[in-house]
C-alpha cells in the first residue's frame, strides 16, 4: 500500500547539509490522529525531546514555497490581516519516529514510505555527486526521447534550409533557447562547463528536450505554411515574426515556465549550478522530482 501514500518531502540546505523535511500537519492527517494538531505536535516534541533547529523548525509560509524560520513572533497575512497557521517542518527522521509512535498499521506504512523516499533521494544525490554533468540521463526513457527528438530538430533545420533565405541556424536556435530559458547556447554551455565534444542537448533534462522538440517541429510547420502561401523564401525578419506569434500561444507560455522551473531547480540541486537569469524560477526540490528522475 506504500504507493497510495503521497506525503510531500522537500530537500533543503539546513545547517550546512542537505536534509529532507515534511510538514507535520500533513503527516498528522495521514496518521489519522484523534486529537487537535497543535496539542499533538507540542506534546510529541516535549515528551520525546525533539530539538528546534535540529529536528524541526517553525514557519508560516505554505509548504514548498520557501520557508523562513519565524518561530518567535506571530505572522500576519498582509491582505486579510489574519494570523497565519504555525507550521512545524520536521526532518524525515523525526517524521519516521512520529509515525511509529502512533503504534498502528498506518504508522508502519507511513514509516516505510519515508524509508523508500529517503532511499530514492540518497540514490539520486549519490549519482549527482559522482557524475553531475549527465545526471539528466538517469531517466529510463532519456535516450529513447533523445533519439525521437532528433527528428524534430531535423524538421526545424530542414525548414530553415528549405524555406528561409538566411541560414543562421545558430541565431535561430538562440532565439528558441532565449524564449524557453533566457540563455543562448553558449551561455548554457559555459555554465555547465561543457567541452567541445559534448552535445548540448545530451546535458538537458528529458522533459526540457521534449518541450524543445515539440516547439521545433510545430514551428517548422508554421514556417512551411507561410512559405507555401508566399511562394518564395522567407526573410529572417519574417521567420522571427512567425516565431513570435507561435511562441505567444498560451500553451507555450506554460511549457516555458515548466522548462525554466526544471532547469533552475534541478541544476542548482543536482549540479550546484545557478542560472543567474532563472533565479526567480527556482522551486523546492521534492520527492515528485526524484520520482521523475528515477522513472
Amino acid at each position: 500500500m506504500n504507493e497510495l501514500i503521497n506525503i510531500k518531502v522537500i530537500q533543503k540546505d539546513f545547517n550546512g547539509e542537505k536534509k529532507r523535511f515534511v510538514n507535520a500537519r500533513e503527516l498528522y492527517k495521514w496518521l489519522g490522529v484523534g486529537r487537535d494538531f497543535s496539542n499533538w505536535i507540542k506534546d510529541r516534541i516535549s515528551k520525546y525531546d525533539f530539538v528546534e533547529d535540529l529536528d524541526f523548525f517553525i514557519a508560516f509560509a505554505k509548504f514548498g514555497e520557501g520557508f523562513s524560520g519565524l518561530n518567535k513572533a506571530k505572522a500576519i497575512d498582509p491582505e486579510s490581516g489574519k494570523i497565519l497557521a504555525r507550521e512545524y517542518i520536521i526532518s524525515i527522521d523525526m517524521a519516521k519516529e512520529l509515525a511509529m509512535l502512533e503504534n498502528n498499521e498506518m504508522g508502519k506504512k507511513v514509516r516505510k514510505y519515508f524509508i523508500r523516499v529517503e532511499s530514492d533521494f540518497k540514490k539520486v544525490m549519490r549519482i549527482a555527486t559522482m557524475d553531475p554533468k549527465f545526471i539528466n540521463q538517469l531517466t529510463s526513457q532519456f535516450f529513447e526521447t533523445r533519439e525521437e527528438t532528433k527528428e524534430y530538430r531535423r524538421d526545424f533545420t530542414d525548414c530553415i534550409k528549405d524555406f528561409v533565405a538566411v541560414k543562421n541556424y545558430g541565431t535561430y536556435t538562440d532565439i528558441l533557447y532565449g524564449f524557453l530559458f533566457l540563455e543562448r547556447a553558449k551561455e548554457y554551455r559555459k555554465l555547465l562547463n561543457l567541452v567541445k565534444k559534448d552535445l548540448t542537448r545530451n546535458s538537458m533534462y528529458e522533459e526540457i528536450i521534449l518541450i524543445i522538440g515539440a516547439f521545433e517541429t510545430g514551428l517548422a510547420g508554421e514556417v512551411e505554411k507561410k512559405f507555401e502561401k508566399l511562394g518564395r523564401m522567407l526573410t529572417q525578419e519574417e521567420f522571427e515574426k512567425i516565431f513570435k506569434e507561435f511562441s505567444s500561444q498560451r500553451n507555450w507560455l506554460v511549457y516555458q515556465k515548466r522548462a525554466r522551473n526544471i532547469m533552475a531547480t534541478y541544476d542548482e540541486e543536482l549540479r550546484k549550478i545557478k542560472h543567474p537569469k532563472l533565479i526567480d524560477y527556482r522551486k523546492e526540490f521534492s520527492q515528485e522530482d526524484i520520482q521523475r528522475l528515477l522513472s
